[in-house]
């Protein structure tokens, strides 16, 4: 076998020799639904054997000897018999099943299934020392299920199948809940529920599927990308860029795209950059062939590549080697239109597991966490843990805090998620898991739980408005973090795009939305009224802040840290004396909306963003004082609260009048550079009046700082209202002209 063969088949092929398509056949452990059921799922000929098994007959599982030692309080206990013959469990607090008193030093295998189940209880310091206060409980699949239902579908046909699952819960755990339903998505996603695995028509309707910690189970997402191709609308809406350089799967090469081709996209962390040794390489040294650089590639890489040849496909996009390093014009063109690559590809592969490169995809060279699962001796029956909350995995991913990767999960239209327990497929429509089996049209509607990645921009408006939907994302995004700063707009520039594409109609200048009322959608030239913009200078940093000097400090680009908007309606409605111009850089003044002309047109934007030199703002200004925030003290002692409060307090500060130090205007947090200087509570500080509701309002105020004669945003936020400062008039203003940096 050549190398290359070697490359692509690696240990897989020693598991099967059927065509890539079904190489990742299930193991015994996976048996599906017999032919009398209603559901089936896709599954290989080596399935399909074992569904065959007659519902009277052993179950396959019992194929594998095995020893069971129980405890008296386990024997005594038939799941099987709770799971199936139990009557419907209407209260979405669940139904009492029996308390757990399992011995430590006990080798009963259930009550080490039950140990591993154990779903964390709030009060951790009381319950770690007893380790007997649990019970089992039982709960309707339909109704308590967050993490694949909100609400039980209104058409579902069970035909009297039920539905229970079980969970081991700490005792008290429900005993003073007002929310339950929240409950079960902070609760049980941590650990799961305890599923039956269907082999016969008596199985509940929601059941698990055993997973193998070594192969993923790639017949299953051949289902979820065909269900997604022939029952969805997970197209692109956009033209894809030309002249796309692909990795061919087949033969190792990079070569150039065939037009309309299917491909899929890798998204990864890549992690800090490798430093070549010297010592390894000469310049007489010929360069690598494209199929030695990727035998020698990351571990991330050589996966995806194997991903897509056993999906039976060919062609697979990764930036590293697909973007032309040595012309500067088209890598910056494709790096500018990375989003309609992700959103042109058949499907995103996505490493969510791993904090760099170098780690593979978990169930492809990496075993994955082992499932829970327990077989009952002498019962024709077998259970699994439906494993963690997939989401909550993504969530709290390395993979979920880079930049980059925001755009690019958005705008793909299928996503393949490798967990460190599970892969997790999400379209626009649909998600679904390797741990639960359902049938796939009961995933998606009104009743199903939402995907992870929601692109409310595409309709350009969300329950809030346009305005809302905007800042939600760049909430969303400013909280991710990147290894360059000049990249904070760029890795956003699909999803601006989007918005600016909507029937909404939001524009941005440097991210700052600027949008129109619904009666003016259709006149662009309304978009120069420099309201619009100064409504958007209203936001604030969620903490402490560092800035980036590559933008302009009113900008949230210019600042990285947490954005938190004050208005998220749109500008039409803002009343402001706030006046503005724009200084080229060729130092010429040119009035707001000379300058913004034609800034719609891609051509006039990257234009005028070539032009830009500094803003000019003619506004009214007042003084303030600084006075550092004392903190009440006494009100937690714990060692989390202590250490956020001592970091609060070094940038958190109120703003008072000089005049009257009785007097608080708002309360201000500082950014990070600002936090070692020593003049902070003896000086004036400046502060701008930006503009309110034009139907009233607390008024919209700017804190900035000195350079000469350039001013620097450092704060922004609201006045507090009247009653705060004792009644006092509005502090003494004055007009005044200058720069803002």
């Amino acid at each position: 076998m050549s190398s290359d063969n070697l490359l692509l088949s690696s240990t897989w092929s020693s598991f099967s020799t059927q065509s890539p398509a079904t190489r990742f056949s299930s193991t015994t452990y996976e048996v599906r639904r017999s032919r009398s059921r209603r559901r089936r799922s896709s599954a290989s000929d080596y399935d399909r054997r074992f569904a065959k098994f007659a519902r009277t007959s052993v179950s396959p599982y019992r194929q594998i000897p095995e020893t069971k030692a129980l405890c008296d309080s386990c024997h005594s206990l038939d799941l099987n018999h709770v799971v199936t013959s139990r009557k419907q469990v209407t209260s979405v607090l669940g139904e009492f099943v029996a308390y757990l008193n399992w011995d430590t030093n006990s080798r009963c295998t259930l009550c080490a299934f039950f140990k591993s189940m154990r779903v964390p209880h709030p009060h951790h310091g009381i319950y770690n020392e007893q380790e007997n206060a649990y019970h089992l409980r039982a709960f309707s699949g339909m109704r308590s299920f967050r993490e694949c239902f909100i609400r039980p579908p209104n058409n579902r046909k069970i035909s009297g199948s039920s539905d229970t699952i079980l969970a081991v819960v700490p005792n008290g755990l429900f005993s003073d809940l007002k929310n339950p339903i929240q409950h079960y998505a902070d609760t049980f996603g941590s650990v799961g529920y305890i599923l039956p695995v269907a082999y016969s028509s008596l199985s509940p309707w929601l059941t698990g599927r055993p997973i193998d910690s070594l192969r993923i189970n790639l017949p299953l997402i051949q289902d979820w990308l065909q269900h997604c191709k022939k029952k969805h609308s997970c197209t692109m809406r956009y033209s894809r860029p030309s002249n796309l350089l692909m990795i061919d799967c087949k033969t190792l090469d990079i070569v150039t795209a065939p037009s309309n081709c299917n491909y899929f996209a890798l998204s990864y962390v890549r992690g800090k950059p490798s430093t070549p040794n010297p010592a390894s390489a000469s310049a007489q040294d010929p360069a690598p062939s494209t199929r030695d650089l990727l035998r020698a590639a990351a571990p991330v890489v050589r996966d995806a590549i194997k991903v897509v040849q056993s999906l039976g496909w060919r062609y697979l996009w990764v930036d590293k080697y697909c973007i032309p390093q040595d012309d500067p014009t088209l890598k910056g063109e494709q790096i500018a239109k990375m989003d309609l690559i992700y959103e042109g590809a058949y499907c995103t592969i996505i490493a969510a597991a791993g904090s760099s490169d170098q780690a593979g995809l978990p169930g492809v060279s990496v075993p994955r966490h082992a499932q829970p699962s327990f077989t009952p001796s002498g019962h024709d029956a077998h259970f699994v843990s439906s494993l963690p909350d997939p989401q909550v995995a993504i969530k709290t991913s390395t993979w979920m805090t880079r930049a980059w990767t925001f755009q690019e999960a958005f705008c793909s239209a299928r996503r393949l998620i490798f967990t460190p327990h599970q892969v997790y497929f999400e379209c626009k429509a649909m998600h679904s898991c390797e741990a639960v089996e359902l049938p796939l049209p009961l995933l998606s509607g009104p009743h199903a739980r939402p995907v992870l990645f929601r692109d409310e921009w595409l309709t350009g408006t969300d329950r809030f408005g346009a305005l809302s939907a905007f800042w939600a994302a760049v909430k969303a995004y400013s909280l991710r973090c990147m290894t360059f700063d000049s990249d904070a707009l760029a890795a956003l520039e699909g999803i601006l795009r989007r918005f600016q594409a909507s029937p909404a109609f939001v524009y941005n200048i440097f991210g700052i939305p600027v949008v129109l009322e619904e009666g003016a959608r259709g006149d662009k030239d309304a978009l120069l009224d420099a309201r619009l913009f100064v409504a958007g200078l209203a936001w604030l940093h969620g903490g402490v802040a560092r800035r980036r000097t590559q933008f302009p400090s009113w900008t949230w680009a210019g600042w990285e840290g947490g954005v938190q908007p004050l208005r998220t309606f749109g500008g039409a409605g803002y009343a402001s004396d706030v006046r503005l111009w724009v200084e080229g850089v060729d130092g010429v003044k040119y009035p707001w909306d000379m300058f913004w002309e034609g800034f719609w047109r891609p051509e006039g934007k990257a234009k005028c963003y070539e032009q830009f030199g500094c803003l000019l703002i003619e506004a009214d200004v007042f003084k303030v004082q600084l006075v550092p925030r004392i903190y009440p003290q006494g009100q937690s002692t714990s060692a989390a609260a202590v250490t956020a409060a001592v970091a609060a307090k070094s940038a958190a500060f109120d703003m008072v009048s000089p005049y009257h130090s009785a007097t608080k205007y708002s309360s201000v947090v500082l950014p990070v550079g600002m936090l070692n200087e020593t003049k902070i509570a003896t000086e004036l500080w400046d502060c701008i009046v930006l503009g309110a509701k034009a139907r009233g309002g607390n008024p919209d105020i700017m804190l900035v700082r000195w350079d000469v004669d350039v001013a620097e945003r450092i704060w922004a936020g609201t006045l507090w209202p009247h009653k705060s400062y004792g009644g006092a008039d509005f502090p003494p203003c004055l007009r005044r002209r200058f720069k803002l940096a």
